[in-house]
Parts: C-alpha cells; sequence; structure tokens
C-alpha cells in the first residue's frame, strides 16, 4: 500500500536524513521525503500499514526533531 502525508521539514538535507531514518524501519519498503513539496511518501504492507507508519513516523522524529507528518 502506497499513501502519500503532507509534512513539514525544514531543508532538504533534513529530508534526505530522515528519509534514509525511515528506510531503516523494519516493513518499510520505500519512503520518501520531499522538501520542496512538503509531502511524505511511505510503501508498506497494508494488513501492518498503521504500525509501519507509526514507527516511520518515530524514526523521522528521531533522525529530525522538526520532521511532523500530518496523519
Amino acid at each position: 500500500m502506497k499513501k502519500k502525508f503532507k509534512c513539514e521539514i525544514d531543508c532538504a538535507a533534513c529530508a534526505a536524513k530522515v528519509e534514509e531514518a525511515i528506510r531503516k524501519v523494519e516493513g518499510v519498503e520505500e519512503a520518501s521525503v520531499n522538501f520542496l513539496t512538503q509531502k511524505f511518501t511511505l510503501v508498506a504492507a497494508e494488513e501492518h500499514f498503521e504500525e509501519v507508519l507509526q514507527a516511520a513516523i518515530k524514526a523521522g522524529k528521531r533522525a529530525e526533531a522538526d520532521f511532523e507528518v500530518e496523519v
């Protein structure tokens, strides 16, 4: 399942750091954080999507405290 979310990220370097952290989360098949469009895209199995999403958001916040996602 692929979903896009509005996010808040301060710079392109921060987006790259957050994206790298999220891709390491178990269950994440694909992830991207776009600074210009302020979009976060996550691909994960449908049956575990919510748990993976929450883990991805936590990983993103650990990498960059200002990372916010509108769920």
